[in-house]
């Protein structure tokens, strides 16, 4: 694991489509992003919908070379347009495994 000085977890560049489950006034809303960054504890994703920082989602994601659909709760923690940042939240330990395994395969973000 690398960390970084300011960081507790360092980032890795990736491309994965992702998408972001919240819910509205008529049901679970289903908005399609581009995760452009990941790390152990969240990832940084352009999203065509402006998400409040503390706003709880969803994700959906898929890991290569990983059979199941990654399903995570997060918080958005920060916002720069269709810039957002999640971090995840009651992540198991498995999801943490398959992730960093992921994550050595990845250029530093």
């Amino acid at each position: 694991m690398h960390k970084s000085s300011t960081r507790r977890y360092a980032r890795y560049r990736t491309e994965l489509p992702v998408i972001v489950k919240v819910l509205g006034q008529e049901g679970y809303l289903r908005i399609h992003g581009r995760c452009f960054e990941i790390a152990e504890n969240g990832l940084g994703a352009v999203v065509t919908s402006e998400f409040r920082p503390g706003e709880m989602v969803s994700l959906e994601f898929s890991i290569p070379k990983v059979d199941e659909l990654q399903t995570l709760r997060a918080v958005v923690r920060h916002r720069m347009g269709f810039l957002h940042g999640f971090e995840f939240v009651g992540i198991l330990p498995e999801q943490v495994s398959k992730i960093r395994i992921f994550c050595r395969t990845l250029p530093p973000g």
